[in-house]
């Protein structure tokens, strides 16, 4: 096999991905449960995503731009396929992006790429789509702990000597070279970024940054929003140290704008701020690192972005905050409480028909202790034991029918009746897969699932719930709605409301200023009926306030 290393099959970790984790990821829907239970790794890039089982067999699934599966010009597979070239190698994370430039992190610190190379950004010396993957040669065979992409360029660092080498599109200096040349062979660009030892690096679409072990931020690339942090909206194809005296732990990236995490718990951003993805308050763009502005004093563990959402999270213990592009024509300006999320993947609302992970799925990131009665019903459905399938839109759902006739006198009454004359599955019309799982889900649990959690997805959830008499539900929808509701967004949460007559009420948002704002009542997609539902609903505000502004 050459460059290629055979694993042997005792080498490889046993454990695997939760089957609820994956079944959060539309692309693994259709697969049976049996081989999802043997996987270890799992990755999605919109349409298309990549797995690999216990015993290192990788397989490519979906559909994408030519190469970008791996297995030759296929363009789409419905069902998973092996990826000859990667079996074996024990790979532990997968690289994609946006040109759909594909790379594969073996553990042993060897790179494979495959995809997108029409500027180089595979880094194997030459230009031109490639379909299966190819080994990367990195420096005089350098071992990579880390891969970061861009939108066509890639960033490595070095196992040993914690040194970076570049490669790809340079069009603003994001290799950091002295120059905007394109490369298609990896360059150590360690030299001109700084003596201190690099622990971690990172990148957005243009713009590549370095972390050091002392808590500095050097950056370089693309800076006409201020992502680089150094006080001024001027490209930059030299490194340069941020203006930022206090030590970072962590750095991410979203398209055009940077977020740092420090040693203390403190979050600050720069860049672009035109879906308020900088938590400020506001929607200005800012070139020095600012503190994202919260109600109240909060530690922050972890954050996370991507360069394709102009969208950023944090996460304080077990809670989850969201600030910047929610779904279209939403955006939070203040880091939002929203524990639905799966953190630290991001809110796939933007785009709705495609998600991306953050990083790949991996099996040795979940811990194996004990869990409480809570914890083992969250992951119970279609888990062991289950008595009774529903099938919802094709799809397949297992439940325990004790657990449903207990929780709800409604189902009980179904089982009993008309659901008691079919045999075998219970087919249900007239109603999403997720819908009706989300339903479940409140049954075990008392909490609300969305893997979308955006209007539509809560109004058709309240009416299940209206239908299966779940007032509980309900309310908790409910609640959702009346804690989103925005200047941005109220009309359409009206709308929605109406339609399944939730109660939801008018808080700061007021209708002078929803009036005042010419462009957002332009754009309102309203019949008279729903405009006139919100006037009243101000003006009963208003009347008990005593206060009409």
């Amino acid at each position: 096999m050459g460059d290629l290393v055979e694993i042997r099959v005792s080498q490889l970790a046993e454990k695997t991905i939760p089957l609820k984790e994956l079944k959060k990821w539309n692309i693994f829907s259709t697969i049976d449960d049996n081989f999802l239970q043997n996987i270890r790794i799992a990755h999605v890039h919109g349409t298309f995503g990549f797995l690999i089982t216990t015993d290192d067999v990788v397989y490519a699934i979906g559909s994408g731009p030519i190469g970008s599966l791996g297995i030759g010009k296929s363009e789409s597979v419905p069902s998973p396929v092996k990826i000859d070239t990667l079996c074996g190698q024990f790979v532990r994370e997968f690289f994609t992006n946006a040109k759909a430039s594909c790379f594969a992190l073996t553990k042993d610190g060897r790179v494979f790429a495959w995809g997108s190379n029409l500027l180089g950004e595979l880094g194997i010396e030459t230009v031109g789509i490639i379909t299966t993957p190819k080994l990367v040669k990195v420096g005089d065979g350098a071992k990579i702990s880390q891969l970061s992409v861009g939108f066509a360029h890639t960033l490595a660092l070095t196992m040993d000597t914690a040194e970076v080498f570049v490669w790809g599109y340079n069009h603003y200096g994001q290799l950091g070279l002295r120059d905007e040349t394109n490369r298609s062979k990896p360059r150590n660009a360690t030299s001109n970024i700084t003596s201190n030892k690099i622990k971690q690096i990172c990148s957005s679409q243009f713009s590549s940054f370095a972390l050091t072990q002392s808590g500095d931020l050097y950056s370089w690339g693309h800076n006409a929003t201020g992502e680089l942090g150094i006080g001024n909206f001027i490209h930059s194809n030299i490194p340069t140290k941020a203006i930022f005296d206090t030590p970072i732990k962590k750095v991410i990236n979203g398209p055009y704008h940077t977020v740092v995490l420090t040693k203390s718990g403190e979050v600050y951003a720069c860049g672009s701020n035109s879906e308020g993805q900088l938590g400020i308050g506001d929607k200005t763009n800012l070139n020095v690192l600012t503190r994202v502005a919260t109600d109240v004093e909060i530690i922050f563990d972890d954050i996370s972005s991507m360069s394709k959402i102009n969208q950023s999270l944090a996460k304080s213990k077990d809670t989850t905050f969201a600030w910047g592009e929610i779904h279209k024509g939403i955006s939070f300006n203040n880091p939002t409480e929203l524990n639905s999320l799966n953190f630290p993947h991001p809110m796939t609302l933007v785009k709705k028909e495609a998600q991306f992970m953050y990083k790949s799925l991996c099996a040795s990131n979940y811990e194996e202790k004990g869990k409480s009665v809570l914890q083992t019903l969250e992951t119970a459905i279609g888990g062991p034991g289950t008595d009774v399938e529903f099938k919802v839109e094709g799809s397949i759902i297992k439940a325990h029918k004790s657990i449903l006739i207990l929780r709800s006198d409604c189902i009980a009454r179904k089982f009993s009746e008309s659901w008691n004359k079919q045999d075998g599955q219970i087919e249900l019309q007239d109603v999403k897969r997720d819908t009706f799982y989300a339903l479940l889900y409140f049954l075990y649990t008392d909490k609300l699932y969305c893997r979308d959690v955006d209007f539509d997805t809560l109004s058709d959830l309240m009416k299940l719930a209206d239908q299966y008499r779940e007032t509980d539900l309900r309310k908790k929808c409910e609640s959702v709605l009346q804690k989103q509701i925005k200047l941005e967004n109220v009309f359409t949460i009206y709308k929605v409301a109406g339609e399944c007559n939730a109660k939801v009420e008018l808080n700061t948002i007021t209708f002078v200023d929803y009036i005042s704002s010419g462009d957002l009542l332009d754009k309102a997609n309203l019949s008279g009926q729903e405009f006139l539902r919100f006037t009243k609903a101000w003006a009963e505000k208003s009347k008990n306030s005593g206060d009409p502004n």
